[in-house]
C-alpha cells in the first residue's frame, strides 16, 4: 500500500476532529484571551494540537492493524517508533498542561528534559555527523549533550514561532514535507511514513488554523510537533552507509532555528547593556539569564508586521522563505553536496543583511565590523535580494537542463564536467545579466517590454557562457544543451518577475470594494479606468464589467471584466446586475451615442461620469512656449492636449 494513502487518512481525521476539540477547549476554559504581547483581537480556543496529536495516533494504529493483516507490507514497525511514542506522550501531556492551566519554565524545561532522555535512552544518538557530505565523523562522548540540546532547541524552536496564525502550523508542514522527501530518497521507507502521517495530520489542521485562526496550535500541538521532527531527523540521518549532512536539516529547521538563537542573543545582549554600567549582583544576572527564555513581542514575524506587513501577508512571507531553504536542502542532497559551501556563504550573508534590515541591530556586535559594513552599504540593497534569486534560478536551470538532455545514469566524465563547469557557467551567466543591465528594472512596474528584455539579456549571458565553456574538453555536444538551459532560464526569470504583478492583480482584485461601476468603452480607456479604480481604493468604485458598441468584443473579456453587452442591452444589464455607476471612458464617445445610455441612467437614478486624462499647468502665469515642448507650441499641436488647457493659453496669449 502507498505510504501516501496515510496521509490522507491522517488529514481527513484530522479536519474532522478539529471542531470537536475547539469546542472541548472551550468548555474548558483552554482558551486564549487578547491583550497584552498577543496579537489576536477576539478569544480563541487553545488545544489544537490535540486534534493534531490524536489523528496522528489513529492513522499509526491502521498502519498498524494493516501491518498485522498484511504481514508487512508496510514496512511500519512499531516498537522502532517506542522512544519517539513515549517521549512524545510526555511533551503531549506537558502541552495540554500547559494549554489548560500555565505552568513555570522550569517545570516545562524539566519534564521537556525528561522527554529527550527518553528518547537518548531509546538509542536516539547523533553518533555520527558529515559536515558536508564527506566522511562520517564519529562524536564520542559529544553525541549526548549534543542530541539532548538538539531536541531541546528544535522542540522549543517551533513553540517560539508559534506567534502568528498559521505560522507554526505551516513552518511544521514544509520542515516535515521536505526531510520526509529527504528520507524517502535515501530509501529510509520507515521514518518517511512517520513524517507523512504527522503532514497529514496538520494538512487537516491548517485550515482551522490559518489567519482568521479559530484556534491555535497550543503547546499541545507546536512543542510535539518540534520534538516528533527534531527525534526523526536523527533516527533517518544515521541510517544508511553514509551520515546525511548537517547542513540538510539545518537548512530545513533554519527559520525556527535563527528565530529562536536571535531570540536568545538579543535578550542576552539587552541585559547586558543594561548591567555593563555598573556592577550586577549574581541576583540580577541570573534573573537576566532567566529572561533569555521569556517571550516577547521582537520576533521576526512581529518585525514583519511593525514593517506594515498584514497579518497573513507576513506568514506568507515566511512560507516562501521557508520553502526556499528547504529547496536549496533538497537540491544540496540530489547534487551530493557540491558547492555547498557557497551556497551556505550566500545564505549566512543574506540573513545577516536581512536580519539587519529588520532592525536587529544586537547583531552587531558579532560582526567582523569593517568588511561587512562596507559590503553592506555598497551592494546589500534591493540588488542583493534580486541577485540572490537570479543565482537560484541560474542553478536550477543548469540543474534542470542536465536532466532533461543527459540521460541517467551520467557517465563519470559526463558528471565531472557538469559539476567542474558549474561555477564557471555561474559566474559567466550572473555577471553577464549585470553588465546588460537586467537589475536596473522595478519587478512591480514589470510590463510586457520588460519581459522581452529579461530574454534579451539571457540570451547573450548563456551564449557567453557557452563560448567560455568551449575551452573545457566536453564529453558530448553541448550546444543544445546550453539552448535548453537558455530556455528554462529566460522561463525562471520571466516566471518569477511575474509573479509580483499577479499577486498584486490578484490582491487588487481581492480588496476592491465599492458601488458597482459599469465602464462604457472597452478599448484602451476603459483599461486604463479599470486600472486605476482597482489601484485607487479613494475612488470607491468597484468595477464589474464593460459596455461597448463593437460586435466584434462581445462575449469576450477584458483584464478579466466580462463585456456585458452593448448600450442598446443597458436596461437588460441593469436588471441582472445591479449598477450604481456608469463610467464613460473614451473622449471618442459621441453625444449622439450617449443619447440611449443617458436616458436609461437617468430613468433609473445611474449617475453617469466621464473619464478622461487633464494635464494642468502648476503655474500657469507661465508663457505658454515655457511650458509646452517646441513640438506642441503652434494652435495644430492642441489637440493633443485637454481642450480646457488649451483654451485657456489661447486667453493668456491674447491677453498678455
Amino acid at each position: 500500500m502507498c505510504i501516501y494513502v496515510f496521509l490522507l487518512i491522517a488529514a481527513v481525521l484530522s479536519c474532522g476532529l478539529t471542531p470537536l476539540v475547539r469546542y472541548v477547549a472551550r468548555w474548558v476554559g483552554a482558551v486564549d484571551q487578547p491583550g497584552g504581547r498577543k496579537i489576536h483581537a477576539v478569544p480563541t480556543p487553545r488545544l489544537g494540537g490535540v486534534s493534531v496529536v490524536v489523528s496522528g495516533a489513529l492513522t499509526v494504529l491502521i498502519v498498524w492493524g494493516v501491518e498485522q493483516v498484511t504481514g508487512g507490507v508496510v514496512q511500519g514497525d512499531l516498537a522502532v517508533w517506542k522512544p519517539v511514542f513515549l517521549g512524545g506522550a510526555i511533551v503531549f501531556l506537558l502541552g495540554v498542561w500547559d494549554d489548560v492551566r500555565p505552568i513555570p519554565a522550569g517545570v516545562k524545561f524539566v519534564l521537556q528534559g525528561v522527554a529527550a532522555g527518553v528518547a537518548i535512552w531509546g538509542g536516539i544518538l547523533v553518533e555520527h555527523v558529515s559536515l558536508l557530505g564527506g566522511s562520517r565523523i564519529s562524536l564520542g562522548a559529544l553525541a549526548l549533550p549534543l542530541t539532548f540540546v538538539w531536541i531541546i532547541g528544535i522542540t522549543n524552536a517551533f513553540n517560539l514561532v508559534d506567534g502568528l496564525d498559521g505560522l507554526a502550523t505551516g513552518l511544521a508542514i514544509i520542515a516535515a514535507g521536505s526531510i520526509a522527501t529527504i528520507f524517502f530518497l535515501r530509501g529510509n521507507v520507515q521514518d518517511t511514513l512517520l513524517l507523512v502521517i504527522l503532514l497529514g495530520a496538520l494538512l487537516g489542521f491548517l485550515p482551522y488554523n490559518f489567519n482568521p485562526a479559530s484556534i491555535f496550535l497550543g503547546d499541545s500541538g507546536s512543542l510535539v510537533v518540534g520534538y516528533v521532527l527534531s527525534v526523526t531527523a536523527i533516527t533517518g540521518s544515521q541510517k544508511g552507509a553514509t551520515a546525511l549532512a548537517v547542513v540538510a536539516p539545518l537548512l530545513v529547521f533554519g527559520l525556527p532555528i535563527v528565530d529562536t538563537l536571535l531570540s536568545m542573543v538579543r535578550r542576552f545582549v539587552g541585559g547586558f547593556r543594561m548591567l555593563e554600567a555598573r556592577k550586577a549582583t549574581l541576583k540580577e544576572q541570573m534573573c537576566r539569564a532567566k529572561r533569555m527564555f521569556e517571550a516577547d513581542q521582537k520576533h521576526i514575524h512581529h518585525r514583519l508586521l511593525a514593517l506594515g506587513f498584514s497579518h497573513r501577508n507576513a506568514v506568507l512571507v515566511l512560507y516562501a522563505l521557508a520553502l526556499g531553504l528547504a529547496f536549496l536542502a533538497l537540491l544540496l542532497v540530489l547534487a551530493h553536496y557540491h558547492n555547498a559551501g557557497i551556497i551556505l556563504i550566500a545564505i549566512g550573508l543574506a540573513t545577516y543583511i536581512g536580519l539587519r534590515k529588520l532592525g536587529y541591530e544586537e547583531i552587531a556586535l558579532f560582526r567582523p565590523v569593517t568588511l561587512l559594513r562596507w559590503y553592506e552599504l555598497l551592494t546589500f540593497n534591493r540588488s542583493f535580494f534580486l541577485g540572490f534569486v537570479d543565482l537560484t534560478l541560474i542553478t536550477a536551470a543548469y540543474g534542470g537542463a542536465c536532466v532533461l538532455k543527459y540521460e541517467l545514469p551520467w557517465s563519470p566524465e559526463l558528471k565531472a564536467w557538469s559539476i567542474g563547469t558549474f561555477p564557471l557557467v555561474l559566474v559567466v551567466q550572473f555577471a553577464s545579466l549585470y553588465a546588460l543591465g537586467l537589475y536596473r528594472g522595478v519587478w512591480r512596474a514589470a510590463e510586457i517590454s520588460d519581459l522581452i528584455r529579461v530574454v534579451g539579456t539571457v540570451l547573450p549571458a548563456v551564449a557567453l557562457s557557452y563560448m567560455v565553456t568551449l575551452v573545457s574538453l566536453a564529453p558530448v555536444d553541448t550546444f543544445r544543451f546550453f539552448l535548453l538551459d537558455a530556455l528554462l532560464l529566460s522561463s525562471l526569470m520571466v516566471g518569477i518577475r511575474s509573479t509580483y504583478r499577479v499577486l498584486d492583480y490578484l490582491q487588487q482584485r481581492d480588496n476592491v470594494t465599492g458601488a458597482a461601476a459599469l465602464i462604457y468603452g472597452a478599448g484602451r480607456g476603459g483599461q486604463l479606468v479599470l486600472r486605476e479604480l482597482l489601484q485607487n481604493s479613494r475612488f470607491g468604485l468597484r468595477p464589474i464589467g464593460f459596455l461597448d458598441d463593437d460586435p466584434r468584443l462581445q462575449g469576450r473579456r477584458v483584464n478579466g471584466l466580462p463585456i456585458r453587452g452593448p448600450v442598446a442591452d443597458l436596461s437588460a444589464i441593469i436588471n441582472a446586475q445591479p449598477v450604481s455607476y456608469l463610467i464613460v471612458a473614451s473622449r471618442y464617445i459621441q453625444s449622439e451615442h450617449l443619447h440611449e445610455p443617458l436616458s436609461v441612467c437617468q430613468e433609473r437614478r445611474i449617475p453617469v461620469l466621464r473619464a478622461r486624462l487633464k494635464l494642468e499647468p502648476v503655474m500657469p502665469k507661465f508663457r505658454r512656449a515655457q511650458l509646452l515642448p517646441p513640438a506642441a507650441v503652434s494652435d495644430t499641436a492642441t489637440p493633443t492636449w485637454h481642450h480646457d488647457i488649451a483654451k485657456r493659453y489661447r486667453k493668456e496669449r491674447h491677453a498678455g
